[in-house]
């Protein structure tokens, strides 16, 4: 019986120990039981002896500025612990992990924060303990943040250049939700919601935008850009324009091994085998202070060779072709066209090469050298020349008809009527015959001489 009183009287004391502590250790800023909990989506029935302190500021705040939550937190065990927090706006965050033990001295924890839009968010730190079973919620504490819209101020100076500027400059100043200021330089606009701007400039014709200074402003094409971030922020972009001066050059160049090239300007140019390759190259470069846009490369032979979309001020550009050579003296023109800001600007140049045509070579025989003549050869007598005919003399007849005549080589010639006769078919005969009456007159005389 007195084992059975002791047994109770042990047990109701330790049943008062149990709550003695439990009431002692109640943390100063606790989850309430059923209390729901943003982070987890779900309530927190909280441990005893953990507990969590938070602290939001700056209250109210300003779309864009930075907002902290920090304090520290108590473990009520030995166990993992981390913090958790929910911005109100849909972001959450973590922070590390910690080997959390009742004995040790509370842990400090920070987060940062910037809203987008104004109006008023809920934030929930949430002290997470990861248990066998997952995490469960050690605490939770709640505050609620105003955000109000912030403004900020851009002012915009023109720079002078390349001598004096028109005074009717005027700005405008593009911004977010399409939101759009005018300005003059000098002027300050202010009350801007934060966010980009664009800043474009609206005056003269022939000058550009060629640079663009300021802490936080930078060039854009034609225009300037910036970006407002937090509630009270001046920024000042200055400009600065130059005079338009747009200039472009081509240079037309010619390679019959499309390595060495040859400015050729004037003829004749590289020699280059009819039908072998001709290679040319356009190199077009900006020279003026412009941007060059839709760059047109073309040829009076060749036809059209290129486009080229655009040539910042400075830069170059190449464009190639290849072509058949043809025999003879060529002459090419080759034209480059280009836009820019307010105009079009040209170039030309000349390109010359001298077709040369294929030689075929014919063959030059060679003549075979005398046989060599051997000494012992004995020449051969030359053929002797057939002897001259012997005229035989032939009685001369007499004509019944006494017509004188003459006949000669076997043509008559008849005095009475002067009509040539037709010669003889015996022209040999009567050659001989000549001659034999030739040779009978000579006797006769020499005869009479003796």
């Amino acid at each position: 019986m007195r084992s059975q009183v002791s047994t109770i009287l042990v047990l109701g004391g330790a049943v008062v120990l149990v709550l003695g502590a439990l009431l002692g250790a109640a943390p100063p800023v606790a989850a309430q039981d059923g209390e729901q909990d943003p982070v987890l989506g779900q309530s927190c029935p909280g441990l005893p002896g953990c507990t969590i302190t938070a602290d939001v500021s700056p209250q109210p705040a300003q779309v864009g500025e930075g907002v902290t939550a920090s304090g520290n937190y108590q473990p009520c065990t030995t166990a993992q612990f981390m913090v958790r927090v929910d911005w109100g706006d849909g972001a959450l965050e973590d922070g590390p992990s910690h080997e959390g033990d009742p004995n040790h001295d509370p842990v400090p924890y920070s987060f940062a924060h910037a809203y987008d839009s104004p109006g008023d968010h809920t934030i929930a730190v949430a002290l997470l303990r990861q248990g066998d079973e997952g995490q469960d919620c050690a605490a939770l504490i709640t505050d609620t943040l105003t955000v109000e819209p912030a403004f900020g101020s851009i002012t915009v100076e023109k720079s002078e250049a390349n001598g004096t500027l028109p005074e009717d400059w005027a700005f405008e100043i593009g911004g977010p939700a399409d939101s759009s200021y005018l300005s003059s330089s000098g002027e300050t606009v202010s009350d801007l919601p934060l966010g980009a701007y664009r800043i474009t400039e609206v005056g003269p014709s022939g000058w550009h935008l060629a640079s663009v200074g300021g802490e936080g402003c930078t060039q854009d094409g034609q225009s300037a850009q910036t970006t407002l971030l937090f509630h009270g922020q001046s920024i000042t972009c200055t400009l600065t324009n130059e005079a338009d001066l747009p200039s472009i050059v081509l240079e037309k160049q010619v390679s019959d091994d499309n390595e060495t090239w040859h400015d050729a300007d004037t003829p004749p140019g590289p020699f280059i085998a009819e039908f072998d390759p001709a290679f040319w190259r356009f190199v077009v470069s900006n020279t003026g202070n412009v941007d060059l846009t839709a760059l047109v490369v073309t040829d009076t032979v060749l036809g059209e060779i290129c486009t080229i979309d655009m040539l910042s001020a400075g830069d170059e550009g190449s464009c190639f072709f290849t072509s058949l050579a043809e025999e003879g003296q060529h002459q090419n023109l080759g034209f480059v066209a280009a836009q820019y800001l307010t105009g079009t600007v040209t170039a030309q140049d000349p390109g010359h090469y001298l077709g040369v045509g294929y030689l075929v070579p014919t063959a030059t025989p060679t003549p075979e050298p005398p046989a060599p003549r051997r000494e012992k050869d004995t020449p051969e007598p030359a053929t002797p020349a057939p002897p001259a005919p012997t005229a035989t003399p032939i009685l001369p007849t007499t004509s019944p008809t006494p017509t004188s005549f003459v006949e000669v080589l076997g043509v008559e010639m008849l005095p009475e009527t002067g009509v040539p006769p037709t010669p003889t078919g015996h022209p040999t005969w009567l050659v001989a015959a000549i001659l034999t009456i030739a040779s009978g007159a000579a006797l006769h005389l020499l005869s009479g001489k003796r």
